[in-house]
């Protein structure tokens, strides 16, 4: 099994962070994505086409057509090995990779295999508004209301997929964010369960539900200090995701969803502080887990987290400091509060807000 993140950035994509996607696959070769941004297909079809180069370029004998079409074979078996979709809101920086990955499908694998597609009910006007224009979308997929899958119902394709997948639980967890945010909770994956908080605000119901958790993957769009910000925004902090961490007693943290203000890695404070105290309990914080920031075309498999923590130092080093620099005296020079913000009409239209 392996976990790829096809993007680590909110919003729009930029030089270094494509927007949020997720590749998880299963030790039976099938796989589920995490959310689609745009790109997302590209950004697989990159991570693919790198791997099989590299194995297919020590094999002696191989010509450039064999290459491209073990390169195609290998596109289109992964492509019918996505079983299974889950989007978390409806926010465009989540799904709209979602209309070429069921294109590409439709094309490569046809109609008898659809996919099961979890998402709010948002989705599914979004879609067959686009059916209308594009009918080969039809029967593309299985729509699958996150409402109806909430932690405590059955979900209503539970047993397709524990067929395609081997997971044995897919549910859904209402958080703060938009209308219609949900977080997941996956059992029976390679890494055992895991926990994904979508966009939102620290959920303490999410912590309850996905308690125990093998790997949380957790937004943390701002760094700490902007609470006030991620209070209006309705995201969370990396403090507040490490805090979420401890109080679901996770076994180790991937923070994603990185604002485009930090370009590659953002600052990391583990000093505890008293609320997390309050609300997480000291006994939580004593087991020191492995925090890792991840960043696009970042490969995990269930033995190389703790690998992916500890290189952070080492990756933070190989950035120039220069960029941070010229950050850091445009954003001194045009400080604002997030109160000082919401008072002008019009804020979110405003450049450079986001």
């Amino acid at each position: 099994g392996e976990l790829i993140f096809t993007g680590t950035g909110s919003a729009v994509p930029c030089k270094h962070r494509n927007v949020t996607g997720m590749y998880l696959r299963m030790n039976n070769g099938n796989s589920m994505l995490l959310d689609v941004g745009e790109g997302t297909v590209g950004q697989l079809l990159h991570s693919w086409k790198s791997t099989l180069l590299q194995s297919s370029s020590s094999s002696s004998g191989s010509d450039e057509k064999e290459r491209e079409a073990a390169l195609f074979d290998e596109y289109r078996t992964r492509l019918k090995g996505i079983k299974a979709v889950w989007i978390s809101h409806p926010h465009a920086d989540h799904h709209l990779g979602l209309l070429r990955l069921l294109s590409e499908r439709a094309a490569h694998c046809g109609s008898g295999d659809p996919i099961v597609l979890m998402a709010p009910h948002d989705m599914f006007d979004f879609l067959a508004e686009y059916r209308r224009v594009v009918p080969e979308l039809d029967y593309s997929y299985i729509p699958v209301d996150c409402s109806d899958m909430i932690h405590g119902r059955r979900n209503p394709l539970g047993d397709k997929l524990h067929d395609d997948l081997g997971i044995t639980l897919c549910a859904s967890v209402p958080v703060a964010h938009c209308q219609r945010s949900y977080a997941v909770v996956v059992d029976g994956t390679p890494f055992g369960r895991v926990a994904y908080s979508g966009d939102c605000r620290p959920s303490n119901r999410f912590a309850d539900v996905a308690y125990g958790a093998d790997l949380l993957i957790h937004e943390a769009t701002f760094e700490d200090g902007m609470e006030e910000d991620a209070v209006m925004k309705r995201h969370s902090t990396v403090g507040e995701a490490i805090g979420v961490a401890g109080r679901m007693n996770a076994g180790a943290l991937v923070l994603t969803h990185f604002s485009q203000r930090y370009p590659k890695i953002p600052p990391l404070n583990e000093k505890p502080r008293a609320e997390d105290d309050e609300v997480g309990g000291k006994e939580e914080r004593k087991k020191r887990i492995p925090i890792a920031f991840a960043f696009d075309f970042m490969r995990l498999a269930p033995h190389t987290i703790e690998l992916a923590a500890k290189l952070t130092p080492a990756l933070r080093l190989l950035y120039p400091g220069e960029e941070e620099s010229v950050m850091d005296t445009s954003t001194s020079n045009n400080a604002v509060t997030a109160k000082e913000l919401m008072a002008v009409p019009g804020v979110f239209a405003a450049k450079g807000v986001l």
